[in-house]
């Protein structure tokens, strides 16, 4: 019987993998058909860059706390299909798109609906996997969700390229005329069935939803949350506002690198697909190795600060890889800087989950991996605007695209990675005190709102 319920916690595990692979080739088939959508649509780069801003950044950092919030209150198999089925609406909804507004909406519904993703897998987790094998599954499922990311441009690329495979199969009309829409179509498609597959999974564990009307499990919770926040803030940004600043800069250069390579050399999407996806395959596979090496050699010097460390020196070469783009004279020079990029910048955020978790308690920790999806999501709604905006009014469109790209990544990673080292003590205080047992004595109740103490919890529960 445990067999059988480890091979059904691994095949949930290779589902969860795929609907992470599949969300990435939605989103980067959008990147990929930006040069035939801003010709056939009449858009800006500007208008190209607030698709991924505005649309689905700016929505999804919208809905992740809602999504957060049903994740503890319903069915998360459940919560993650219909999300699924959400935003294979969107990206089909692309492909009827017949000006800027329309599709600035329907990538709008796409990145709502990714919004949940991450948030309920790692939520789903502990209930597929026992404790001693929880690391390896979140393990397994960040180096599939990132290797995806490079898998993912390839296939794009490759359902661009081909897509007149089965053009001559569809009736000519007013939405089967440019191929980019039969794209949009042919993505959407296995959004259905791999939602079905998500609600079939067998769970190991199904803890009942938290009453919404019980004050013991809502109202305090949120009291702690926020006293916690309060106690313990220049931690919580020290960590935060730079992994937001990172996400700013990666945006800035991977949004708009498949664009800059069609436009400054030519490529097919397929031809750029191939090579970015080979760039950050290899990238992603050696940043992880490197640092899971790193923080294994080094965990007996810098004891619990080992990950914070192995983030700070990530971020730090990162930063230094950036301005190399501008002496590159080939795409295969480009391709090769991506991937030393890549493996930096995966090795530096591969152990920010550990870093969250050592920052908040159990209880407080859906609500932390929510803070962290907002605060890339809000930071990356910035980058692809300001990039765009660049292009059209300061750099100029055709061969300025990469000045302004490097002009906003370079200065966003060297003031995260700046705030991440001088904010050192802050963080390893508070992970002492999250580490440390609570021997404060119990507040009086009239004390109750004003308690920021670490943990407010016990103090509250004991009142």
């Amino acid at each position: 019987m445990q067999s059988r319920a480890s091979l059904a916690s691994w095949y949930a595990l290779l589902v969860l993998s795929v609907a992470t692979l599949y969300a990435v080739i939605d989103r980067q088939v959008i990147i990929l058909l930006s040069q035939q959508l801003k010709a056939d649509l009449h858009l800006s780069d500007t208008q190209i860059g607030s698709l991924q801003g505005f649309g689905a950044v700016l929505f999804a950092s919208i809905a992740a706390f809602p999504l957060g919030w049903l994740a503890d209150r319903m069915d998360r198999r459940v919560l993650l299909s219909l999300c699924v089925i959400v935003w294979s609406i969107g990206i089909a909804t692309c492909g009827l798109a017949t000006s800027y507004p329309s599709l600035l909406a329907s990538v709008a519904l796409l990145g709502a609906g990714e919004a949940g993703l991450s948030i309920i897998v790692f939520a789903l987790i502990p209930q597929l996997f026992a404790e001693k094998q929880r690391m390896t599954a979140n393990f397994i499922y960040y180096a599939a969700s990132v290797v995806g990311g490079g898998v993912g441009i390839a296939l794009a690329g490759l359902i661009i390229d081909h897509i007149g495979v089965i053009s001559h199969l569809v009736p000519t009309g007013e939405f089967t005329r440019e191929t980019w829409r039969l794209v949009f179509f042919a993505v959407a498609l296995p959004g259905p069935v791999l939602a079905i597959a998500i609600v079939f999974l067998r769970l190991n564990s199904q803890p009942a939803p938290a009453p919404i009307s019980t004050p013991t499990a809502v109202e305090l919770p949120e009291l702690n949350f926020r006293a916690y926040l309060a106690a313990n803030w220049k931690a919580i940004s020290a960590v935060f506002v730079p992994f937001g600043l990172v996400i700013l800069g990666a945006s800035a250069v991977f949004t708009w690198l498949p664009i800059i390579l069609m436009r400054k050399f030519e490529m097919t999407p397929g031809a750029v697909g191939a090579g970015l996806g080979t760039a950050m395959v290899l990238g992603s596979v050696g940043g992880l190795v490197l640092a899971g090496s790193a923080a294994k050699a080094m965990k007996s010097r810098w004891g619990v600060m080992t990950p914070v460390r192995v983030s700070q020196i990530g971020y730090s070469l990162y930063a230094l890889i950036i301005p190399l783009y501008l002496f590159a004279r080939t795409p295969t020079e480009i391709f090769v800087i991506a991937t030393i990029q890549m493996g930096l910048g995966i090795g530096g955020n591969s152990l920010l989950p550990t870093v969250v978790q050592d920052l908040a308690p159990p209880q407080l920790l859906g609500r932390f991996f929510a803070i962290s999806t907002v605060s890339s999501t809000l930071f990356g709604v910035i980058s692809p605007v300001l990039v765009g905006l660049l292009s059209d009014h300061v750099f100029g469109p055709e061969s300025g695209l990469q000045m302004a790209s490097l002009s906003v990544a370079f200065p966003a990673v060297v003031i995260g990675a700046t705030i991440y080292w001088l904010a050192d003590r802050h963080i390893a205080r508070t992970i002492a005190k999250v580490r440390a047992p609570d021997t404060s004595p119990p507040l009086p109740s009239g004390e109750l709102a004003r308690d920021d103490r670490w943990p407010p919890s016990t103090a509250r529960k004991e009142a």
